[in-house]
């Protein structure tokens, strides 16, 4: 299979990953193609990634405004979609606008038509996480290879309590930003609240999410690494063994027990039959 590289971030460091030629759109005359892939909902990931793709408003390199789309459509979880946007020179700056319907974006990708110097250019949902975004794992591989799967990040514009981003926005020539300031730790939304995720992938790791202050989805517990995070606090438990802990995760039961802890955990990280729905 045909890859196209771009810079990524996986833990923490700028690489080189290879995106699927798939992932990007066949461009016809005086238009972009982009194309949004969203998180796969359930084992070991997300539970409501589906949503309203965002508006997409283009300019070029001297600021001037040439195109816009608006109201796209919607697009599924564990699904890519494509916006077609005509606009009448090349277009260097783009923005995102989100609509009601919070999305978990895994990657962008965007495609110039060949009177507009045909490039391709990525955007990888790794960048969300190391920028302050809320993010979760995506479940999402950019290639046939499987060889990484990127985390993704919530964007919206709904009524949500958590400051997402309404907007993204980048630029596809060289350009220095100013620092990312920190975010606050937002209180999870209700839909995440009833939620398990279990996991075993090499691709996730409930270690990580608990120690992001802008991590955000259902609470998740890891076989491998032997962890349950309480996605709320962030609290980090081990798993119950034989070693005892003063507090830890009862796989078979799934709740926190002997909450006597030095450990700070929310009201109902030990509440039995707290969860409506296990995702394994």
């Amino acid at each position: 299979m045909s890859l196209v590289d771009a810079i990524g971030v996986i833990s923490g460091a700028l690489t080189i990953v290879g995106f699927g030629i798939d992932n990007f759109g066949e461009s016809s005359t005086s238009v972009s193609i982009i194309k949004v892939a969203v998180a796969l909902d359930g084992t070991g990931g997300t539970t409501d990634a589906g949503g309203d793709l965002p508006d997409v408003r283009i300019w070029n390199d001297l600021g001037s405004f040439v195109g816009m789309k608006a109201d796209p459509g919607h697009v599924n979880n564990g699904n890519l979609s494509e916006i077609s946007i005509d606009h009448g020179n090349q277009g260097v700056y783009t923005l995102f606008s989100t609509n009601n319907d919070a999305i978990c974006v895994a990657w962008v990708t965007t495609t110039w038509s060949d009177d507009r110097g045909g490039n391709q250019y990525a955007v990888s949902g790794d960048y969300g996480k190391e920028c302050g975004a809320n993010w979760f794992v995506s479940n999402m591989y950019y290639n046939s290879e499987q060889d990484h799967q990127p985390n993704c990040f919530w964007i919206n514009a709904d009524v949500r309590d958590e400051e997402d981003p309404n907007t993204i926005k980048y630029y596809v020539k060289n350009k220095r930003d100013a620092p990312v300031r920190a975010r606050q730790q937002k209180r999870r939304p209700a839909w995440a609240d009833s939620d398990l995720v279990i996991s075993d992938s090499k691709h996730h790791s409930a270690k990580s999410l608990g120690e992001s202050g802008t991590s955000l989805g259902p609470d998740f517990a890891h076989a491998g690494e032997s962890l349950f995070c309480d996605m709320d606090s962030k609290t980090l438990y081990a798993f119950c063994s034989e070693n005892g802990f003063k507090a830890c995760f009862d796989f078979g039961s799934q709740t926190v027990t002997n909450s006597e802890t030095d450990y700070m955990s929310t009201d109902d990280a030990g509440a039995a039959g707290r969860y409506t729905r296990v995702l394994d």
